[in-house]
């Protein structure tokens, strides 16, 4: 009897096969979607603040972030990389083209750009985050000028005014009065018959200091390689008079290269605080420093903390003030630890003559701001703008005597414009960052003191690391790059204009003059409705860096300067 084996093979199921996938020409719907929305996050970043002062004005709030045009261009970089992304990485590694037609593009950008960063870098950003290139092989401007050399300089003389004696003097940040403004000359607005004459014009050191001017003298401080100076030209014809380094250099990719702070002239000596926190006093006819100190080392500040407190270099200029016939230079300080109060010092205050410590007041991290005197009820007090408060401070022991929140932080959010004082112990502010303008109120109410905001709008004069100028209840400034004329109290600018950048202003008289990131000069009406330009120039130019040094007035010169070169223009007037 015979048995019949199973056929095993035949008894298995047989494996199922995957249906074949048809071939891509066109890519799948998910693709199409991504790179639409990377498209519209593109399209908003260049359109939104355009979209938001017109059409959408009245939601904007809702999305107050678009107000930042640094945030605007970078929506920009980021939906227009995944527009193009996203395409071509389905191109490459999804769809059913030839090889070459496949390959070639990813391997032509991707070649293209490697070329690019092998002879260029990113040597820093404007005002609105938008990349800045160079030549990655060559020395930065500020590397190829040199020091001052003895044989580059001019015998001056010796005799030097007073600041009370010089009705001309500019003698320190933001003038004569610290405010971004002054009386005088009266300008003729006729810039097409009267256009500014060019006196001179020399390449200087990097950085982004204004000039002190006093006397046929103009100073300031500059980076030339790893020195960096406090130097002093001569007004009339920008040759050097003295340049006094020390061995120090800041230097970030966002915030460039070299110190910040415009000198303060005193008594005859110039005070100035590099952006590595050297605070040095030196003899205004010869540069011979008189004394000088180290905040971070009479702190107990690493670099390493340093960097993460104040990420983009100390930038606070001096401020003088008398007591009891005894002049004190007044600078913010610091400390070791932001995240302990106790260790921290909002301002100090230095003996003038011999730089011995007078005072210490606050605790709290500083910003990139300068203290100014002010006057409540008729008393003084020193204002301090810190990291993420303001503080009026006693002004012959320091002490605190009130405190305003006013967010920051200076490693982002930086907080870098002035206070101004309104008058009636009214004071206005701004900075950038969404936050905008505001007013306030200081009132004493015995022993203490109350503060009240009177008036904010974050819609307007969000000024980024810009100052305003105040005339009666108008206020002109640079708004996250554009112009604005704004009456205190009211819901929108007056008017606006475009194309300055994170320029600078001063007020001269009723007239504003208005220095442009890219060294576009511009005199604007202040009494018209509407934007009136009165002329314009091309005042200054660079290789890399913009144009943010504060301007500096003498008479009828004007002193401008930039990271790479500083000129002088006699300014036309009228009776």
């Amino acid at each position: 009897m015979s048995s019949q084996q199973p056929n095993s093979e035949a008894s298995q199921p047989a494996p199922e096969t995957k249906p074949k996938r048809e071939p891509r020409y066109s890519p799948p719907l998910r693709n199409l979607l991504a790179t639409i929305v990377a498209i519209v996050v593109a399209l908003t970043g260049i359109f939104g603040r355009t979209l938001g002062d017109g059409v959408l004005a009245d939601v904007y709030d809702v999305v107050p972030i678009l107000r930042d045009q640094a945030v605007c261009n970078l929506m920009v970089l980021i939906g227009g990389f995944f527009a193009i992304f996203i395409p071509l990485m389905w191109l490459t590694f999804g769809s059913a083209y030839p090889r070459i037609v496949r390959y070639t593009p990813i391997t032509v950008i991707v070649l293209g750009v490697a070329l690019f960063f092998v002879v260029f870098e990113i040597q820093g950003v404007s005002g609105n985050m938008i990349p800045r290139f160079g030549y990655r092989f060559g020395l930065a401007p500020d590397q190829r000028l040199g020091g001052l050399n003895a044989e580059d300089r001019i015998v001056a003389p010796d005799a030097i005014a007073k600041v009370a004696d010089d009705p001309k003097a500019f003698p320190q940040f933001l003038g004569p009065n610290r405010n971004n403004k002054v009386d005088g000359p009266k300008l003729n607005p006729d810039w097409q018959a009267n256009p500014p004459e060019e006196l001179w014009r020399v390449p200087i050191g990097a950085g982004w200091s204004g000039f002190a001017a006093l006397d046929g003298r103009i100073y300031t401080m500059e980076q030339r390689g790893d020195e960096e100076l406090v130097s002093c030209y001569d007004m009339n014809t920008g040759k050097p008079i003295w340049g006094t380094a020390i061995q120090a250099r800041h230097e970030t990719v966002m915030g460039y290269v070299g110190p910040r702070c415009t000198p303060l002239l005193l008594d005859g000596k110039v005070y100035a605080l590099g952006a590595t926190g050297v605070f040095r006093c030196l003899d205004q006819k010869s540069g011979k420093i008189v004394w000088q100190h180290d905040l971070l080392e009479m702190y107990g500040v690493s670099p390493g903390v340093e960097g993460g407190n104040i990420a983009w270099g100390r930038s606070q200029s001096p401020l003088a003030y008398e007591i009891d016939g005894r002049n004190v230079v007044i600078i913010p300080a610091g400390g070791p630890d932001a995240s302990k109060p106790e260790a921290m010092t909002s301002i100090v205050a230095f003996d003038a003559a011999t730089g011995e410590t007078v005072w210490e007041g606050g605790h709290h991290q500083v910003s990139y701001a300068s203290p100014l005197v002010a006057q409540i009820d008729g008393a003084d007090q020193i204002i301090s703008i810190n990291e993420a408060t303001i503080t009026g401070h006693e002004p012959t022991t320091g002490k605190e005597l009130w405190s305003l929140d006013w967010p920051g932080s200076s490693s982002g959010a930086a907080t870098c414009s002035q206070v101004h004082s309104l008058g009636d112990n009214k004071f206005f502010v701004s900075k950038g960052y969404t936050e905008g303008a505001q007013t306030f109120e200081v009132k004493k109410d015995g022993d203490k003191y109350n503060v009240e905001v009177t008036w904010q709008n974050p819609r307007v004069l969000k000024t980024k690391f810009t100052n305003v100028a105040i005339q009666g209840n108008d206020v002109f400034g640079i708004d996250d790059g554009i112009l604005e004329k704004v009456t205190i109290g009211e819901k929108r600018p007056a008017w606006r204009e475009r194309g300055f950048g994170h320029g600078q202003v001063l007020l001269v008289g009723d007239q504003l003059l208005v220095m442009g990131e890219e060294g576009n000069l511009a005199l604007v009406d202040t009494a018209a409705d509407k934007y009136t330009e009165l002329g314009r120039i091309k005042a200054l130019s660079s290789e890399v860096a913009p144009t943010w040094n504060p301007l500096c007035i003498y008479g009828d010169l004007l002193l401008v300067r930039n990271a790479e070169e500083a000129a002088c223009y006699r300014l036309a007037t009228q009776p």
